[in-house]
């Protein structure tokens, strides 16, 4: 387990260099493949002002079991321009309520080590 630690402590060092300023969550209403969170990616990688991108798919975790309900969502991060839930949403072009409001990170060693302590079915850098 500590190695696990260790690892996880490190890689999230490592993500933190590379200066990710904001992060979003999409939240469909059921499970979402690694192949939908890659499309949605891909999309907006391809925009000019967006340089690099991490996601990753995390289970819904229920409060008082503990235990996956069965769904998902993708948590993602971006070094570039500064980006609105409106104009995001027609970036990635996924629909408008699975979309939550875009926010700054202060502190990418807490965002990074936040996400990868938890079970992650996927996860991926696009440049």
């Amino acid at each position: 387990m500590l190695i696990s630690q260790k690892y996880n402590r490190e890689y999230a060092k490592g993500l933190a260099q590379y200066g990710f300023e904001y992060h979003s969550i999409i939240r469909p209403q059921g499970r979402i493949n690694w192949k939908r969170c890659d499309w949605y990616m891909q999309n907006l990688i391809k925009q000019r002002n967006v340089d690099i991108i991490f996601a990753c798919i995390e289970p819904d975790i229920c409060k008082i079991t503990k235990k996956p309900y069965g769904t998902n969502h993708i948590h993602f991060a971006w070094a570039g321009a500064k980006m609105h839930r409106k104009e995001l949403v027609k970036k990635v072009r996924c629909k408008d309520f699975k979309m939550l409001e875009p926010m700054p990170i202060y502190n990418g060693m807490d965002y990074f080590s936040k996400h990868l302590g938890k079970s992650l079915s996927y996860h991926n850098i696009y440049v």
